[in-house]
């Protein structure tokens, strides 16, 4: 669902116990949708909403390394894809405050996908039908064949290992 890596990853860092929860503060800018229009077979990708998470901790009492650490194994972790969409590193600035203190602003860029699935009760309303936003299940095949002769090398099925 739209912003949720933003609420996971400010989640996370509160998960931490990096800052109380009134040190730290989320939000999105530049928000901009692509629409999509894709089948999903289970449902449909209707667009893409790429965003700036912005998050910013005030009086951070730690060594900046460590939250620096936990933020990108987080996005290792839960946004594996950043480079194959061409997503930016993060963005940091931090303002020393004194010799115990700073203050720490973050800039991530995310991609996140806004899906439907049919549903009666739905309350959106495309081509015709109800619609809700959920996430749509993609189901991987375990087993594939390809071609009719299964003496030739690339005619023969070929069965997945998990």
């Amino acid at each position: 669902m739209a912003l949720a890596k933003l609420q996971q990853l400010t989640a996370h860092l509160l998960d931490r116990n990096l800052v109380a929860v009134e040190q730290l503060d989320s939000w999105m800018e530049n928000g901009t949708l692509e629409l999509a229009d894709k089948s999903l077979g289970q449902g449909v990708r209707i667009c893409r909403l790429k965003y700036d998470a912005v998050l910013t901790l005030e009086r951070y009492p730690g060594d900046p390394q460590t939250l620096f650490a936990h933020l990108v194994i987080w996005l290792s972790d839960h946004d594996p894809d950043r480079d194959r969409e061409g997503l930016a590193p993060p963005d940091v600035e931090v303002d020393v405050n004194d010799q115990d203190t700073a203050d720490i602003e973050i800039r991530v860029s995310f991609y996140e996908n806004i899906d439907l699935v049919k549903d009666d009760t739905g309350d959106i309303a495309f081509n015709g039908e109800s619609w809700r936003l959920a996430r749509v299940p993609i189901f991987e095949p375990r087993a594939v064949g390809v071609g009719d002769d299964q003496t030739q090398p690339t005619d023969a099925p070929y069965v997945r290992e998990d």
